[in-house]
């Protein structure tokens, strides 16, 4: 796979091949350019406390009104909710591949897209296709347009999507619908579910992120995720980094009467290392459940079962922990409507499941051994993905010589993201400014993160080790890094590693061909 950029200069390199066809188009359906009537809060950021459950959080009428009018076809779904602040694409992802292969029908819903809006609303994996897109808003154009002005025009993009996607699922007659909250849960637009037709809910792992928007401590932020618990329905709990969290969520399960799953208790996945499968990395790991996991009659569960062997795509320790909660929530659905879901499906979900812009390794031409053969698209954004992130190219790429591409939206805890990067020992990071849903308006500006860079040096005390480079565009920017690695001349392949945002995987992989 290579890269396509616009300038004379960079298509001379690593941007453009003969052979090469385009991966991704940008080309926008009419369905997409309708959609740009409605309030686009993730291209102007959201209103400060619009997550939480309280009078400042956005109003759920407008959106319960919104789906009385289209038929209300999210009240006819059979639902799986997921709300998280990390983890939550992965976990839908492999839960969805898992159901996949017991040949069930499954919708998704996630949010943000990489390279297509599209992307958002898939079946069996695969996105709505544009001319059904199209027909789809078409159909409903007329009721979107009286629902927006009937609520002053406050109607958002988000909401309209997500109705959309609800009613596409009940068109296809979906067996099952993954719904990933967009922000927090209990004022998100898909928190329009009840305990009728909620299977259960997953919440993954909990973090500072949005804190405008959710509130500034862990447990206002696990309060806001559990908004999508529903009265006796049942919870699948990722394990949580910190204790605050989870005591939150275990407080508002109880209110709720909801039975709690912990997922880290009844399921187990180990790595076995990363292994090399025709050319292609992946993560061997052992995964195995507790008696009493599927079939929940055994109250008192036993020791782990046997475990089975299955490849990752999804890389690093963190997916461990989302393996497991994918395959503890398979195991509840397989004893509430869906008996297919077996060992097998689970392993075959489990190792066929892959997401873009998550530790997304693309293979570089090369005309010569000094020249980087990776580059590494992952949209981590905060401290806690960004360790993860370090982590998992000290065990993919041992001891290769590594440059950052880093552009991020303004909202973000930058310096504590730039001080786990730091933890990488780069050859050189190289910032840029990357658009935030279409728009430069949420963007940091490089010189920023440089700044923050610098300081952090500073104060971890760390003399400067690399070339700190700002770039305007990100083909530029990754330009710059090969340049940069070839120049070191070390032994090693070579790895660019972009991150900071899924923005930013989606500015390189909008411009990402592939060869025959």
């Amino acid at each position: 796979m290579i890269i396509s950029g616009t300038s004379a200069r960079v298509s001379a390199s690593i941007f453009t091949h003969k052979r090469a066809r385009r991966l991704f188009t940008n080309a926008m359906s009419q369905g997409e350019e309708f959609l740009h009537k409605f309030v686009n809060y993730e291209k102007k950021g959201v209103p400060d406390g619009a997550g939480k459950d309280d009078k400042g959080g956005f109003d759920m009428g407008r959106m319960h009104r919104l789906l009385n009018g289209l038929g209300d076809p999210h009240l006819r779904l059979p639902v799986v909710h997921v709300a998280g602040t990390k983890g939550k694409g992965s976990t839908v992802a492999m839960l969805s591949s898992i159901v996949q292969a017991a040949n069930y029908n499954v919708g998704t819903y996630t949010s943000p897209h990489v390279t297509n809006l599209r992307e958002r609303i898939s079946i069996n994996g695969q996105p709505i296709p544009e001319a059904s897109f199209d027909a789809l808003v078409k159909n409903s154009e007329t009721k979107l347009i009286r629902a927006r002005e009937e609520e002053g025009g406050a109607l958002s993009h988000f909401e309209v999507m997500t109705a959309l996607a609800f009613t596409h699922f009940q068109d296809q007659q979906v067996d099952l619908a993954i719904v990933e909250a967009g922000l927090g849960g209990a004022r998100d637009a898909t928190n329009v579910f009840s305990s009728d037709n909620l299977k259960l809910a997953i919440i993954t792992a909990i973090g500072l992120e949005h804190q405008k928007a959710l509130g500034n401590t862990l447990g206002e932020i696990a309060a806001a995720k559990a908004g999508i618990m529903k009265q006796g329905r049942p919870v699948v709990i990722a394990r949580q980094p910190e204790d605050e969290a989870l005591q939150e969520l275990l407080k508002r399960a109880a209110e709720r009467g909801s039975e709690v799953i912990q997922a880290s208790d009844e399921v187990n996945v180990a790595s076995k290392g990363i292994i090399d499968l025709e050319g292609r990395r992946q993560q061997m790991v052992i995964v195995s459940t507790r008696e009493g996991t599927s079939g929940r009659t055994d109250e008192e569960a036993g020791a782990h079962q046997s475990g089975a062997e299955v490849n990752l795509q999804l890389m690093g320790d963190h997916q461990l922990d989302n393996a497991a909660t994918a395959t503890a929530a398979a195991c509840l659905l397989k004893d509430d409507g869906f008996p297919h879901i077996s060992e097998d499906a689970i392993g075959k979900g489990l190792s066929t499941a892959s997401l873009p812009g998550r530790f997304q390794v693309v293979r570089l031409p090369h005309a010569s051994e000094q020249e980087p053969h990776w580059l590494v698209l992952d949209g981590a954004h905060t401290p806690a993905s960004a360790g993860a992130l370090v982590k998992t190219l000290a065990q993919v790429f041992p001891d290769q010589p590594l440059a950052f591409v880093v552009g991020m939206a303004d909202d973000k805890d930058h310096r504590g993201f730039l001080a786990l990067l730091r933890e990488a020992g780069p050859k050189a990071v190289i910032f840029t400014s990357v658009p935030i849903a279409g728009a430069q308006q949420r963007s940091v500006a490089p010189g920023k993160l440089a700044a923050h860079w610098q300081a952090v040096g500073l104060q971890l005390k760390r003399p400067q080790r690399c070339r700190e480079l700002i770039q305007a565009s990100l083909p530029s920017a990754v330009e710059t890094a090969r340049r940069e690695l070839t120049s070191t001349r070390q032994e090693g392949v070579g790895v660019i590693c972009v991150c900071g945002s899924l923005h930013a995987v989606s500015e390189a992989l909008s411009n990402v061909h592939f060869t025959d």
